[in-house]
């Protein structure tokens, strides 16, 4: 059977039972109040960020400071509160201007989870959720899974991208912030801790081309990436298990051929007391396709130092070490001309503060070995200052 079309024919059955049953079951019984602009706010919420990081590195590849600015608009309404509908919709725009702070450093894993090589524009959401029962949720369009999959939520506040998306699977190249696409995601509730969700997602997200655009093309030049997370989670902890894999074979880096784009993740998350939270995430990519073999990442957050309200202030420590494939290393030392190591290791410590409402502040550092496993590369240091203003 033809994998193209089977795959193409399963997203389009997905969207079209979705919206038809949708459209059986509500249609007829759809109420809507009478619209006031004054109480727009009740059926509309509206969040504007903006963020900019100030990094000044010393070693890796070339030491300099750097200024990275970001903003992002996100629109979501819950159409349950103001009709019979259950579902919710959300629209997530962003503007991230050039700065390729991660080619200065030289790092594989990114000391700023914004950091583009190109100016971005374009939406990164746009999406509709059904909510069928208590148990089945149905998600269609354009979907970020970073909102959903491999989430530790304690390690979000962390510049180093791997703490917030695992490297080996960001380097996959999935529907992930800030370059996303077309998708579905359904979500099983077991119960109100055990939960399973499952998501198909048009594997060509783009590239440098398309940074300002949207691009898809259902599946038709790399096909689909799947991913399955199953979760248990309470108020104080998190554990979950997950595979993903890419329906279209890619080029081995070492070798003639292709072999399958796969991978799996585990992650665990727990509170400890009233204000300590700790996180643990381990993930692997199929080696012979992947540059990034392994990633873990390991760290402890501590809330309420010095304010009064928990979530106004946070002192957070994180480790991340990322294992390169053995075909990548080889690679890289005949085009770097070097010896290579097969780790990068990357140490980052923040705090976090809030002086307003709408602003907040996060000193950082982090320190950098063996950037890119490449030995010709001196360990970096990154110090820098991440200022967020929310409207």
């Amino acid at each position: 059977m033809n994998t193209r079309l089977t795959y193409k024919t399963l997203v389009l059955g997905l969207l079209v039972s979705s919206f038809a049953a949708w459209g059986q079951s509500t249609t007829s019984n759809i109420e809507f109040p009478s619209f006031k602009l004054n109480r727009l706010k009740d059926y509309i919420s509206a969040d504007l960020f903006y963020t900019h990081d100030f990094v000044s590195s010393t070693g890796g590849v070339k030491a300099g400071p750097r200024n990275i600015g970001a903003l992002d608009i996100y629109i979501e309404s819950d159409l349950s509160k103001y009709s019979s509908v259950q579902g919710e919709f959300m629209a997530h725009y962003i503007h991230i201007n050039q700065n390729d702070t991660r080619a200065s450093i030289g790092d594989a894993q990114g000391a700023s989870n914004i950091d583009m090589p190109q100016q971005v524009d374009r939406i990164v959401d746009l999406w509709y959720q059904q909510n069928w029962n208590d148990k089945i949720k149905t998600l269609a369009g354009i979907h970020d899974i970073s909102m959903e999959f491999n989430v530790t939520e304690s390690s979000l506040s962390f510049l180093n991208a791997s703490f917030g998306t695992s490297a080996e699977l960001s380097l996959a190249g999935p529907s992930l912030y800030p370059i996303t696409s077309l998708g579905t995601r359904t979500q099983y509730m077991f119960n109100d801790e055990l939960s399973l969700k499952t998501g198909l997602y048009d594997a060509n997200v783009g590239d440098e081309t398309t940074y300002r655009s949207f691009h898809s093309d259902i599946g038709n030049q790399t096909g689909y990436m799947h991913i399955s997370e199953l979760a248990h989670q309470q108020d104080h902890q998190k554990v979950a298990l997950a595979g993903w894999n890419f329906t279209r074979s890619q080029e081995k880096l070492a070798a003639d051929g292709r072999a399958n784009s796969y991978g799996t993740y585990g992650l665990y998350e727990r509170k400890f007391g009233h204000n300590t939270w700790a996180f643990a995430r381990y993930g692997w990519a199929n080696p012979l396709v992947s540059a990034i073999q392994s990633n873990v990442s390991t760290g402890v957050v501590y809330r309420g130092i010095l304010q009064r309200k928990k979530t106004n202030d946070e002192v957070g420590m994180g480790v991340s070490q990322v294992h390169f494939s053995r075909s990548h290393m080889k690679n890289v030392a005949i085009e770097e001309n070097s010896g290579t190591t097969s780790k990068e290791t990357a140490y980052e410590a923040y705090y976090q503060f809030k002086p307003l409402r709408i602003l907040s502040l996060r000193p950082d550092v982090q320190y950098i070995t063996n950037p890119s496993g490449v030995k010709n590369i001196k360990d970096a240091w990154a110090v820098g200052m991440r200022t967020v203003v929310e409207l």
